[in-house]
């Protein structure tokens, strides 16, 4: 009896681990977000490595310092004007890095419900197709 209750342990250690590494593979870096004004919007930024072996897909960011937050990326239409297009989703692909930068992907905070001033920082979590949530800690920079 205590033989397989042993063996019972190891094995839920061993699943832990195992969930744990994987969930490791995935890192994010580089976060910070614009200034702005209770009611206003801002942006955060941020790079996502996955030296992993399997793909990924960010589909969503979640964070009380706004009203709601929204995967956006801007690009320069045909004439020369910005425009943002929401996104669904954003692939993580193997081996690769995807950068959340001014111009281009980052997370759009919608109705900030506080101000956010340089220095300032604030909780985001970050939630993937295949590891789940990750939370951060976002400092607030000056462009």
């Amino acid at each position: 009896m205590n033989k397989i209750f042993g063996i019972l342990i190891l094995a839920v250690i061993l699943l832990g681990i195992s969930a744990c590494s994987s969930t490791k593979d995935l890192s994010v870096d580089k976060v910070w977000a614009r200034p702005g004004f209770q009611g206003d919007n801002s942006a955060v930024y941020f790079a996502i490595r996955n030296p992993g072996d399997q793909s990924d897909v960010l589909l969503r960011a979640i964070s009380d310092a706004a009203g709601s937050t929204e995967i956006h990326h801007s690009k320069m239409d045909s004439e020369g004007i910005m425009t943002m297009e929401q996104q669904d989703q954003v692939p993580i692909p193997v081996n690769d890095t995807v950068e959340f930068a001014p111009g281009g992907l980052h997370v759009m905070l919608v109705s900030l419900s506080q101000d956010l001033s340089v220095k300032d920082t604030f909780p985001i979590t970050l939630v993937f197709q295949n590891h789940g949530e990750m939370s951060l800690i976002v400092e607030v920079k000056q462009p």
